[in-house]
């Protein structure tokens, strides 16, 4: 996938979820990528798992910080990469209609199928 790929799929990437009060959070674009992958991911996600716009992940982290959710930093590593985890249960809210896009399982798939070749 060619980085004008990647932000063709970001523009149009949708989520939503609830969490346990009824709080939600709904959003598109590197938001919505972002939260879908927190979500998916409990050991949390870092830079290089939102290749080609990692450099942008902080500011993403920031934004969804200031809509009050919970999100963790632990630095780690010779050099200090910063590793965020959601810090709450969140069950999605998406309907059926709205497309969810998650990078990093495409590039799991596409792992799989290097591997398979």
């Amino acid at each position: 996938m060619s980085a004008l790929e990647g932000y063709r799929r970001a523009d149009s990437a949708k989520t939503a979820y609830r969490d346990s009060e009824g709080r939600k959070w709904a959003y598109r674009g590197k938001r919505a990528i972002v939260l879908d992958m927190l979500v998916e991911s409990p050991g949390g996600i870092t830079q290089h798992d939102t290749l080609p716009w990692h450099t942008r992940l902080g500011g993403t982290i920031h934004a969804l910080r200031e809509d009050g959710l919970e999100i963790s930093t632990e630095i780690e590593g010779p050099y200090r990469h910063a590793r965020y985890r959601l810090g709450l249960k969140l069950l999605g809210d998406n309907s059926p209609s709205e497309h969810r896009f998650s990078p990093l399982k495409n590039n799991q798939r596409k792992s799989n199928r290097e591997a398979s070749a």
